[in-house]
């Protein structure tokens, strides 16, 4: 074969490459989609409204929060529609990772586990603590107090896996008794459980207790020192490179302009305020 030959033919694969990418028959392994979205020109936002402040239906089914409103600026100035498609808390990473949802937004803390499976865009830093009803507030003085108590927690979040390592650290190592975990399935299921008594305390997020703070004032009181700090992250799919840079990008723009505080003080959180990082958590997985 001649070199004009061998070029002619190179020309002519190429061509029917181009012809493949154009149409879309070309086959996924072989497209280069670190910047893509599921629809060109659409962020599509995995969320589970319901986490307040954060995510969640106002009392005229109108979707509102914190997220709502960040992720919207943020998809602004990325120069993209953004729509938002419910569910449940727990689908949301298989979602993000099989091309249900371009990113998800939805108070999920940035872990090494995680990290494993999707990249985070960190943009808000979430403390869990301890909280109790006012009348036993007295008896939590010290960490130690928490021992051989009933403490309800969801499951699903990672304030159960640090509420473990607490019991570990600060009752067993000590030879106190083991905390009684009250194991609920979401947040306001372990709420509940303190307001029927089943729990003398429980744990959730410092965003999610002052949310409360002003739609029921003086009903709960935080105890005893943080149980964690992990920050809130974006989760995109691990490949997505671009999209978790330009993500990154429009939250750093509303950090550094005074937008991504402006829109936490609307509901009181102004404090978790932070600038952005890709998986900015660190340790083993």
């Amino acid at each position: 074969m001649t070199t004009r030959t061998r070029r002619g033919g190179m020309l002519a694969a190429l061509a029917a490459a181009l012809v493949l990418v154009l149409t879309g028959c070309i086959p996924a392994a072989d497209v280069d989609r670190s910047e893509k979205t599921v629809i060109p020109g659409t962020l599509i936002v995995g969320m589970s409204p319901d986490f307040p402040p954060m995510e969640y239906r106002d009392d005229d089914n109108e979707l509102v929060g914190a997220d709502v409103e960040l992720v919207r600026e943020a998809g602004r100035r990325m120069g993209m529609e953004v729509q938002f498609e419910e569910q449940k808390f727990d689908q949301l990473i298989t979602s993000v990772r099989t091309d249900r949802v371009d990113v998800v937004f939805s108070g999920i803390s940035d872990t090494p586990v995680r990290q494993k499976t999707v990249d985070f865009v960190d943009y808000y830093q979430s403390v869990g603590q301890f909280y109790t009803l006012p009348e036993n507030a007295g008896r939590f003085r010290e960490d130690a107090d928490i021992c051989g108590q009933p403490v309800s927690v969801s499951t699903k979040t990672d304030y159960y896996t640090s509420l473990l390592d607490y019991n570990d650290e600060v009752c067993k190592a000590n030879g106190l008794p083991e905390i009684s975990i009250v194991a609920t399935d979401s947040g306001a299921a372990a709420r509940l459980q303190l307001d029927q008594g089943r729990a003398v305390a429980a744990v959730q997020g410092r965003e999610n207790l002052a949310y409360f703070a002003t739609t029921e004032p003086g009903k709960y009181e935080v105890v005893l020192s943080d149980l964690t700090a992990l920050p809130f992250g974006a989760a995109v799919r691990k490949d997505n490179t671009q999209l978790s840079e330009a993500i990154r990008d429009a939250f750093q723009d509303m950090y550094d302009d005074g937008t991504m505080v402006r829109i936490l003080e609307k509901y009181g959180i102004e404090s978790g305020a932070r600038a952005p990082e890709i998986n900015g958590v660190k340790g083993e997985a």
